[in-house]
């Protein structure tokens, strides 16, 4: 689950990248809303986060959606955290080559962490077989 950390990150960095994706300045954006540029700047920079009420003004003024700001999509199976959609952006900056290098090295990242995981829980199975023998019964008195 996605935490709200990464929420109210993922709404800092989203108004500040869908009002430059529209061309407006901070002051603009404000004008619009009717607030003033220091509570756009306040939001962009984390400082503090604008009511559900402000953010769907937000969302008609740029003309996004509220999982746009959000940065979350329920339609997925897969919610998104903020770091995520940045790897998955500079994913799609790559050319061919670097996209198989990246694959390359996430599919051994992925075999790694699996004979990992395994080789833990085989141990943990072995720990818990020794400790029952290990056990002393338990006597009625």
């Amino acid at each position: 689950m996605i935490s709200s950390d990464d929420i109210k990150k993922n709404i800092s960095k989203n108004i500040t990248k869908y009002r430059e994706n529209a061309g407006f300045s901070q002051r603009e954006l404000a004008q619009q809303l009717g607030i003033t540029p220091s509570r756009i700047s306040n939001w962009e920079q984390g400082a503090n986060c604008p009511t559900i009420d402000i953010l769907f003004e937000v969302c008609r003024a740029l003309h996004v959606s509220i999982n746009d700001i959000y940065g979350v999509y329920p339609d997925s199976e897969m919610l998104l955290s903020y770091s995520e959609q940045q790897h998955i952006h500079k994913y799609r900056s790559l050319d061919d080559h670097g996209r198989e290098t990246v694959d390359l090295i996430l599919e051994r990242e992925v075999i790694r962490s699996e004979m990992i995981r395994s080789e833990v829980n085989r141990i943990k199975e072995e720990q818990k077989k020794e400790a029952r023998i290990c056990e002393p019964e338990k006597k009625n008195l």
